[in-house]
């Protein structure tokens, strides 16, 4: 008993501190004042550079030419999948992006533009990874006319939220999110076919043009907590930059994550603003950790290698929140038990197995090599897994063994 009013005390006490450190920085309703002046971005260096990059599609076929067993096996699904999608038909959205909040009456609404946008960005993705890898231009072109269905069809983004959602300060619904996490997939498709010179400049220039409300809309997004919704911006941000090669909009995504590794992460890893979701809190763990670690990735792609080790204002940071998600991983029942005054739900989502979510630590594994526990436990959690197109729960992580594991 005395541990759990030592650990809400300790909550209550990084609520407070947080609340002041925001005050004083001025960050209320904004995060895009962060500095970040001693980085150099290579924003407009030879693509694809997102997620992908093309030394890793050569070090994948190289894995592939010496029969290299999970390479090929990887490879396999991805071309399996991808030659499926070629005789699929685009199902853009036909007008306004407009969805309205998951928590309402019109959650039903919601789910089915969210699936809808999901889907379709996905199939663009995957077609485009399959042409990097395989050469094959079928694949190129098919990924393209996903883009260009949703090019030709969907105008913009709109506002979700109805009257009463406005009075409760929600006016924009759940447009901005679903935008955040589903759109860098149309983003990194359009990142491979542009940096391999499968789509011409006009087809460039016409997907920029597309693509610029969605990202002046996200810029104009403040989420109410600094929690994943905003590490979902900068990601997006962050990939929108470099499609738009805009160094501006590159930093603020930079801006923005920095301010995320600040503030998110608490002294022993874990992350209180998912935590306090409830049932969630472990499943809105792995999605934000997802999110930290891709924009990361993307960061050093473009020379910025000061976020890795970021320490946050309360000693936290990615390799300790690595660890704690292990240790969720390893032991549900003592992790939840750890945190139920925060959580204070009964149950929490837990994965059928433990190498069900443990995808998210494909790109960590290429981080910490020095520090062996945290690594031999992550590779450990994996048990050998190949991560295709639907690790469980992944929202933009899809095929992250053949993108990120070491051959």
């Amino acid at each position: 008993m005395k541990e759990n009013l030592k650990l809400f005390k300790k909550f209550n006490a990084f609520c407070l501190s947080l609340l002041m450190t925001l005050l004083l920085f001025g960050f209320l309703g904004s995060c895009s004042r962060v500095p970040i002046s001693t980085v150099s971005v290579s924003i407009d260096s030879p693509g694809p550079n997102l997620l992908l990059t093309k030394r890793r599609i050569e070090d994948v076929k190289l894995a592939i030419s010496k029969h290299n067993s999970i390479a090929l096996s990887a490879y396999d699904e991805l071309i399996r999948e991808a030659d499926a999608l070629l005789y699929t038909i685009p199902n853009p959205i036909k007008g306004k992006v407009k969805i309205p909040l998951f928590y309402s009456k019109k959650q039903h609404i919601q789910q089915m533009f969210s699936r809808q946008i999901g889907t379709d960005a996905l199939s663009a993705y995957t077609l485009a990874l399959a042409y990097a890898f395989s050469d094959n231009k079928t694949y190129a072109d098919k990924s393209y006319e996903f883009l260009l269905a949703w090019m030709e069809h969907c105008t913009g983004p709109e506002d979700g939220g109805d009257f009463w959602d406005m009075l409760m300060g929600s006016k924009k619904g759940d447009t901005p999110i679903v935008i955040s996490y589903h759109f860098p997939k149309f983003i990194m498709a359009f990142d491979i076919l542009n940096g391999l010179s499968a789509i011409s400049e006009e087809d460039a220039t016409r997907f920029r043009n597309w693509l610029k409300p969605f990202v002046e809309y996200i810029r104009s997004y403040d989420p109410f907590l600094p929690n994943n919704h905003l590490s979902w911006k900068a990601l997006f941000l962050l990939t929108a930059g470099r499609a738009l090669e805009d160094v501006n909009i590159f930093y603020e995504g930079l801006e923005i994550i920095r301010y995320a590794l600040r503030i998110q992460i608490a002294k022993d890893g874990s992350m209180p603003f998912e935590l306090i979701r409830k049932d969630r809190a472990s499943s809105y763990s792995l999605m934000n950790l997802e999110e930290l670690v891709q924009a990361i990735w993307i960061a050093e792609n473009h020379k910025v290698f000061n976020l890795r080790e970021l320490l946050s204002i309360f000693g936290g940071n990615v390799r300790l929140t690595c660890r704690n998600f292990a240790e969720f991983l390893l032991d549900p029942t003592k992790w939840h038990s750890r945190y139920r005054l925060i959580i204070r739900s009964e149950q929490i989502r837990i994965p059928d197995y433990p190498s069900d979510w443990a995808w998210v630590f494909e790109i960590p594994l290429n981080w910490f090599s020095e520090d062996e526990e945290l690594t031999r436990t992550m590779r450990n959690l994996i048990d050998n897994r190949i991560y295709g197109k639907y690790p469980p729960r992944s929202y933009t992580m899809q095929f992250s063994t053949l993108l990120f594991r070491k051959f």
